[in-house]
């Protein structure tokens, strides 16, 4: 895919959600208790605060009592594949009807965890890096958000080729929490070779929007 794409495959999202506010007549934005100022995780946060999409969403296991809540939204034509299941990866779901050149659009979660309390500002700056020197990720645009009031952000990138896999845009949504002595950040990453797709456009939105992480309990 052409590098200029990648401006215009973000304008299109972004447009998108424009047209879906409109249609609507209700706000996207994550409602509730704002990133703290220091930069800090939020804690204490639920369901409540999350933003309410139409697609169902899937509860990803979790592996200890401790560990914060991740919820996905499925799409219609989306469904699981357990092939990169790890301690690190947890969930991956495939469009089986968004697939270009035997590439099939996916979103994959992690969840990593770090002792004590780390500034998300400082989590979020190391995830970026690891993408530049780990993976060769290049155009990275950022923006910040909320997501369950938690502090966030989505990064468009460009992924080199890799294997069988073309060079393509990618989305990742990063969201950090703090629990039990610990801080967590789970990141959900959505990659395709099709962006101009509308559905990969709808789907795509509607699963960063809608996608959850929680406290336990």
């Amino acid at each position: 895919m052409d590098t200029a794409m990648h401006p215009r495959w973000k304008s299109l999202l972004l447009a998108a959600a424009s047209v879906a506010l409109l249609s609507t007549g209700c706000a996207q934005d994550v409602t509730g208790r704002p990133v703290v100022a220091d930069g800090q995780p939020a804690t204490g946060v639920d369901e409540n605060e999350c933003t309410v999409v139409d697609a169902p969403l899937d509860d990803i296991p979790t592996r200890s009592a401790t560990e914060p809540v991740l919820r996905i939204p499925v799409p219609d034509g989306w469904e699981r594949s357990r092939m990169m299941d790890s301690p690190v990866i947890r969930y991956t779901i495939v469009s089986t009807d968004l697939v270009n050149d035997g590439f099939a659009t996916n979103a994959v979660v992690t969840l990593e965890s770090m002792r004590g309390s780390q500034p998300a500002d400082e989590v979020f700056a190391s995830n970026r890096d690891n993408l530049v020197t780990g993976l060769g990720a290049y155009g990275l645009e950022v923006d910040s958000n909320s997501t369950c009031g938690l502090p966030s952000e989505t990064t468009f990138y460009m992924a080199p080729a890799m294997g069988a896999a073309p060079e393509r845009p990618v989305i990742m949504h990063a969201v950090v929490a703090e629990t039990a002595g610990a801080t967590y950040l789970a990141t959900m990453t959505i990659q395709t070779t099709n962006a101009d797709d509308p559905q990969f456009i709808e789907d795509s939105l509607e699963i960063v929007d809608g996608f959850q992480m929680v406290e336990p309990g």
